[in-house]
């Protein structure tokens, strides 16, 4: 029980260090709650061992009460902690504004009044795996009462998290609830897109710059590329094409970020 104790603390621990590298390197991911009130521990358990059929099984309840549950699910502890108050405003308003696919973001998070910290811990999965699980688990925690969930810098309603969320596995890994895509459009220069979160399952993060194409044609490529690489490992090596023929040119090269100082990326380009 102690060490329960000791991880449920942790996460709130993290929690308030939002949007700084001790979040970011962990497995952890957030719920904007409408009231501070979690789901029950026996309808959470239900929708997740549900949700892991076929794949996992909980095998103990190690912690349960009004503002925590706690449940191991094979070697691993799946967490979740409420936190009776807002997302700091700074922070909420970066992801919202940021959250180009989602127009009401900002709107409808603005009305949130808690948070639920849901985190994967003493994980003896590999990271896809991992992830995998916390997904279900976040998944698990969207009844009525949550609003949007955000991982890193991926801000995604309740709706669109359960959509995407519905069907995954290690051949469909739900990549954009991982990664944020960032993208300009500008109207001289071109599209431009970066992504976050690529390097937490051990990847080079994916950039495209000034690219004179439409935004419909180079995004899905690129979403695209970042779950085949988030499936199958770092498997595109230098100076390969991707697309759906080679004659189409568009190539991958690993070098030096354009925006991020001293970070090793895959660049990606289309023929001028």
């Amino acid at each position: 029980m102690r060490s329960i104790l000791f991880i449920l603390a942790l996460l709130s621990l993290v929690l308030s260090a939002q949007a700084s590298e001790t979040e970011s390197k962990s497995t952890v991911s957030i719920v904007l709650l409408a009231e501070p009130k979690l789901p029950s521990a026996r309808q959470f358990q239900q929708e997740l061992a549900s949700r892991l059929a076929g794949r996992l099984k909980i095998t103990g309840v190690e912690h349960e009460d009004a503002d925590a549950i706690a449940l191991r699910v094979g070697e691993a502890i799946v967490l979740v902690r409420l936190v009776p108050k807002p997302a700091p405003e700074a922070l909420i308003k970066d992801l919202c504004v940021n959250a180009w696919y989602w127009r009401q973001a900002c709107e409808a998070t603005s009305g949130h009044r808690a948070q639920a910290v849901v985190g994967v811990m003493q994980s003896s999965l590999d990271a896809l795996d991992t992830r995998l699980l916390l997904t279900d688990a976040v998944s698990a925690v969207m009844n009525d009462n949550a609003i949007a969930s955000y991982w890193l810098a991926s801000l995604q309603s309740r709706d669109a998290f359960l959509r995407k969320s519905a069907k995954i596995s290690r051949e469909e890994p739900p990549i954009w609830l991982w990664v944020n895509f960032r993208i300009t459009n500008d109207a001289e220069k071109g599209f431009s897109l970066s992504t976050s979160g690529m390097d937490q399952l051990g990847l080079n993060e994916i950039e495209a710059k000034d690219v004179n194409r439409s935004g419909r044609e180079v995004f899905p490529l690129l979403l695209g590329m970042a779950q085949y690489l988030a499936s199958k490992g770092p498997v595109i090596k230098d100076g390969e094409t991707i697309g759906d023929s080679p004659q189409l040119n568009i190539r991958v090269h690993q070098g030096k970020s354009y925006w991020r100082d001293g970070l090793n990326v895959y660049r990606v380009t289309w023929p001028k």
